[in-house]
């Protein structure tokens, strides 16, 4: 405190020099400033090892950003560096699937640093899943999940039956090829519409109709192909994110409700909706939105998250889709096993309605055997999720962190792990989930549940997803043959904010079920 009247004298000081040479001054001592925080950054972390450019600056991670490779870049860094490597000033990365764990244990003193920030669509109100405040964080999460469970959402299978019966009826009535013709479908934007009216379906009772109209309804694809790069800039330069709290800043570049397309006319209806299911003369629905109101989210909280739901819930389950089945359209002998596993339970009268159920989804070991392996190979979400370590700091094999210390998730070297997958983990190959010793099965089992969080941060979508894609992917290979038309490009993907923005997978679509009765196009 003694010092405080020198500082203020110094600042007076400053204040009555001529004007160029005032800011002379500020600019040398604003260089000065960042050269010390640089330096105390470069020695914060110094004991952790990784690419040059990443010990002093953000440079690394803002090359990747840019690229649209940082989920490729971070594994590349663990692989050459260890299982956990510097990639900034204050940023580690880690695919030691233990020390993930460790850091989301329920009772963990880890907590999200501001990476999560950046994946708010509305600056007034967080979500779930950037909710950085514990105690909130575990209060909204834990009235949200019976909207998850059958329990409480008797119609979640229901609502994939459903959306699959108009999905097949769209192919049906366009996008059918037969030997002598071909009609040309993108299974990437198909695949999006049948994820989003699935999800529109289970959230809100009703589907959007992404498949009925088969189009981008109000340019929602359109625009999120937009958003989500600028939502990583966010993400990896935290100054960004607090530029974007100010209210005029927010009010010129963030979406709203007002909007006419993209994520902002979502928001208009979740609000809609909302308010419709939310006044006194309310009927009560056994949906998703229905559970939140019943467990006393507020109608803001309500729509914000029946928003999160359509966009993280739609975007992961397609990836997860369309890498399951690239993978399997790809590998001649994996689509004969599929298949034949799949006739040889119809042969049995294994399958007791004109979709597969879930229940007898899982009593097929090759079907879930693909599944997992292209979860796997292919993981749907490759966000860094940074946690931040605790005040007191943490020690990881003898080497103490920093507290303050952000630590990301390298999914793609994770679950590409040759000490958990064997030396072919960056092959598909479905049979390494079969026929293998019960302490292997269980810790791969272990890591692939990681893509989907774990602890007090697990998705609380996890089932669904799995119901999803066991529903879909049978009934796909149930009933059609589906082929590659560009085998040399078989799909564009880039990844942004740990999604994947994929287009044009061109394929031809051919019927295969004369005996799988076929119901009626509406």
């Amino acid at each position: 405190m003694s010092s405080t009247p020198a500082v203020i004298e110094q600042l007076h000081q400053i204040s009555a020099l001529p004007t160029p040479k005032a800011v002379y001054v500020i600019g040398a001592c604003s260089v000065l400033a960042f050269v010390i925080q640089t330096l105390t950054g470069y020695f914060k972390l110094q004991a952790f090892k990784g690419p040059w450019l990443a010990s002093f600056s953000k440079l690394w991670m803002m090359k990747h950003v840019y690229d649209g490779d940082m989920h490729v870049a971070v594994a590349g860094a663990c692989e050459k560096y260890g299982p956990l490597a510097r990639i900034g000033l204050n940023d580690l990365v880690t695919n030691d699937a233990d020390l993930l764990r460790r850091m989301s244990a329920v009772k963990s003193p880890y907590t999200k640093s501001e990476w999560y920030s950046g994946t708010q669509f509305d600056r007034s109100m967080n979500h779930v899943f950037s909710e950085r405040d514990e105690a909130r964080h575990r209060d909204r999460r834990n009235r949200m999940a019976p909207g998850y469970s059958g329990a409480e959402n008797p119609y979640l299978e229901g609502s994939v039956d459903d959306q699959l019966q108009g999905f097949t009826n769209l192919i049906r009535a366009k996008y059918t090829s037969t030997e002598m013709t071909v009609k040309r479908v993108d299974f990437a934007r198909l695949s999006q519409y049948l994820a989003l009216d699935i999800i529109t379906d289970m959230a809100f009772g009703e589907p959007a109709g992404f498949l009925s109209e088969d189009g981008d309804l109000f340019r929602y694809l359109e625009t999120m192909s937009e958003a989500l790069p600028r939502f990583e800039w966010v993400s990896c330069l935290t100054w960004l994110n607090r530029l974007l709290q100010n209210p005029i800043v927010s009010y010129m570049v963030m979406p709203t409700a007002q909007d006419k397309t993209g994520v902002g006319h979502l928001m208009g209806i979740a609000k809609q909706v909302v308010a419709r299911r939310s006044g006194s003369g309310r009927k009560p629905k056994q949906d998703m939105l229905g559970s939140y109101i019943n467990h006393g989210l507020s109608e803001r909280e309500a729509e914000t998250e029946a928003v999160l739901n359509i966009m993280a819930g739609s975007d992961t389950t397609v990836t997860a889709l369309r890498s399951i089945v690239l993978f399997i359209i790809g590998n001649p002998t994996v689509y004969r096993k599929l298949q034949h596993e799949l006739d040889t339970a119809a042969d049995n009268r294994l399958f007791t309605g004109h979709f597969v159920r879930d229940s007898e989804a899982r009593d097929l070991p090759y079907l879930q055997a693909c599944i997992k392996e292209g979860l796997r190979v292919f993981p749907p979400t490759v966000g860094l999720m940074q946690k931040t370590v605790p005040e007191e700091g943490d020690t990881y094999k003898g080497v103490r962190i920093p507290g303050g210390t952000k630590i990301g998730y390298c999914a793609w070297g994770l679950h590409r792990s040759k000490a958990v997958f064997g030396e072919d983990a960056d092959v598909f190959r479905p049979e390494r989930w079969l026929h293998v010793p019960d302490d292997r099965l269980l810790e791969m089992n272990r890591v692939v549940d990681l893509i989907f969080g774990s602890g007090k941060y697990m998705c609380l979508g996890k089932q669904i997803v799995f119901l999803e894609l066991m529903k879909i992917v049978a009934t796909l290979f149930r009933q059609y043959d589906i082929s590659l038309l560009d085998p040399i490009t078989p799909l564009r993907s880039r990844c942004a904010n740990g999604l994947f923005l994929q287009t044009d997978m061109w394929v031809r679509i051919m019927d295969r079920t004369d005996d799988v009765p076929q119901k009626p196009i509406p």
